[in-house]
């Protein structure tokens, strides 16, 4: 495996993104990684957020990333010395996961998945292919489950696959 200088870590801040965050800093401290943590305002929340308070699209951008370096400082324990770049960016959730994946020359992406959809499956699975496709490995870790402990299926660990597409 080669050795992690980046990981990304996509953050909504839902509980799953703190798992995630949690497992993420683990390894960018065993490593020496700089960890990329990256929230993305999708453009139906983004007109949701503008009538709901009426702010501007740097304002908007501006209160998303104090709420992130908040969830962050919440979330983490001891992230003193570590090397920790937050990302605000207006868009798709997927395609800007790319697009960081590609301009910041990311090693691995972290992500738990979410249990929230009633054909959560099909949600999942759109998420996987999609996820195959990125240009490093990602480290899934399973939902959790109901009672809020971490199902006990085993952390998934995608390789890329040179000959698909990022869609």
């Amino acid at each position: 495996m080669r050795k992690l200088e980046k990981i990304l870590v996509p953050i909504d801040f839902s509980q799953e993104s703190a798992s995630a965050l949690g497992r993420g800093l683990a390894l960018a401290r065993e490593t020496g990684a700089e960890l990329i943590a990256l929230h993305v305002i999708e453009p139906r929340r983004l007109r949701e957020y503008f009538s709901s308070y009426l702010e501007s699209r740097e304002a908007s951008l501006r209160a998303k990333s104090r709420a992130l370096t908040n969830f962050i400082e919440n979330t983490a324990q001891d992230i003193n010395g570590m090397k920790i770049t937050k990302r605000v960016t207006l868009g798709s959730r997927l395609k800007e996961i790319a697009a960081t994946t590609q301009e910041e020359n990311i090693d691995l992406v972290v992500l738990k998945l979410r249990k929230r959809f009633p054909l959560g499956g099909l949600a999942n699975f759109r998420i996987l292919r999609f996820m195959r496709a990125l240009p490093c490995p990602v480290l899934l870790d399973p939902p959790i489950a109901g009672d809020k402990v971490a199902a006990k299926t085993p952390h998934l660990l995608l390789q890329p696959t040179p000959e698909e597409n990022i869609a």
